[in-house]
């Protein structure tokens, strides 16, 4: 059984803790993190001329993040790798005293802490910074080691109250927009299979071994785009917990999220599809048993309906639905033997799946089960 490596932060500390902001900020954010700068830096000019001045306002830049909850999740961590960073550097001052080797042991120190801290990125930057900053600044202002509390303190509170008082709007519009690109993206694959199809029609010189059909490149980047919009979306899942002024809009979160899923499952039947094609055709050996036209005519069809329903039409399915059973058909008469055709039988059984999962749970199967004998 393989030793697990020993964290100083783990589970169950909680995933607020360990979270990573994901929501890109707008310009409203950045107008935002300057009032929360400014903020924090008149705030310290309270308690007089001490180098807490100079670092107040950078953590308010770091605190504050384009939804409540990434702000929550950043204040945190610094407030945490501040604690264990200014402890070290004021036990090490303590103990050694400060030399150029006690500060390069001092780096090292906290360089091994935070090497440790493995589900905390932010935190486990911070804690050397801290550990530095405290050790680099106490000679020069003195009580430095109590300051950076006050400090951190001072710039987390000014951060997360513009934050809280002024939340940002969930864009939906936006992430309809990444999705509907991603729902086109694997319309234009499925268009992109047939029309290579029709193109090598002709062609006699079968692909060498380890050549791939030109389409391969188009299904590899549908994850890029699956990925660009699941970050979009996280970050609008982001930008509404916490938000009170949001709370209307989790029907509108929950409706995205289950698109997500939808595209996600075209993706997964789409990659295939590509894949068991470029395996099957212009190959050296015997041609398939479902043939090339064929094969073209229903993935056309496909993404003609796959385009139907990301644009939001209705998605008549029936003509599809019959040529898959004539394709079927036609394979089967090709060559009886159930062997002979179990790669193009495979490759309809995926189109077919594709087909019911873009169309619904209304979708009706090839051949009616009842209609099977049962002995």
């Amino acid at each position: 059984m393989p030793r697990r490596p020993h964290a100083v932060v783990t589970e169950p500390l909680g995933t607020l803790l360990a979270s990573v902001p994901k929501s890109r900020p707008g310009w409203l954010t950045v107008l935002k993190t300057t009032a929360a700068a400014t903020t924090a830096w008149v705030a310290a000019r309270q308690f007089g001329e001490n180098a807490a001045v100079l670092f107040a306002p950078v953590i308010a830049v770091l605190t504050l993040q384009a939804s409540v909850y990434g702000s929550i999740a950043t204040g945190l961590q610094l407030l945490f790798a501040n604690l264990v960073g200014t402890a070290l550097a004021i036990g090490w001052t303590q103990l050694l005293g400060l030399t150029w080797w006690s500060l390069a042991l001092a780096a090292f120190a906290a360089l091994a802490v935070a090497r440790q801290i493995t589900n905390t990125p932010l935190a486990r930057n911070q804690v050397t910074i801290a550990t530095l900053a405290v050790l680099v600044l106490a000679p020069v202002a003195h009580g430095y080691g109590q300051w950076r509390f006050i400090d951190v303190a001072i710039g987390s509170a000014a951060g997360l109250t513009i934050a809280v008082v002024v939340p940002e709007p969930p864009h939906t519009r936006k992430i309809r927009a990444a999705l509907g690109t991603w729902g086109r993206a694997c319309v234009t694959v499925l268009r992109r299979i047939a029309g290579e199809l029709a193109d090598r029609a002709d062609t006699e010189q079968p692909l060498r071994p380890g050549e791939r059909h030109d389409w391969i490149a188009e299904s590899r980047r549908l994850n890029d785009v699956s990925a660009e919009a699941g970050a979009a979306i996280a970050g609008l899942e982001e930008v509404t917990i916490l938000n009170v002024f949001a709370r209307r809009l989790r029907r509108d979160v929950h409706e995205v999220r289950r698109e997500q899923l939808w595209l996600t499952r075209m993706t997964l039947q789409v990659r295939a599809i590509s894949l068991a094609v470029d395996r099957l055709y212009d190959r050296a050996g015997p041609a398939p048993a479902l043939d090339r036209d064929t094969l073209q005519a229903l993935l056309a069809a496909l993404g003609e309906l796959l385009e139907q329903r990301v644009d939001g039409g209705s998605s008549d399915d029936s003509s599809l639905r019959a040529g898959l059973i004539a394709a079927v058909e036609q394979v089967h008469t090709v060559f009886p033997t159930a062997l002979a055709v179990l790669d193009s039988v495979s490759l309809l059984g995926r189109l077919d799946q594709l087909r019911q999962d873009i169309v619904g749970g209304e979708a009706a199967a090839l051949i009616d089960p009842d209609a099977l004998p049962r002995d």
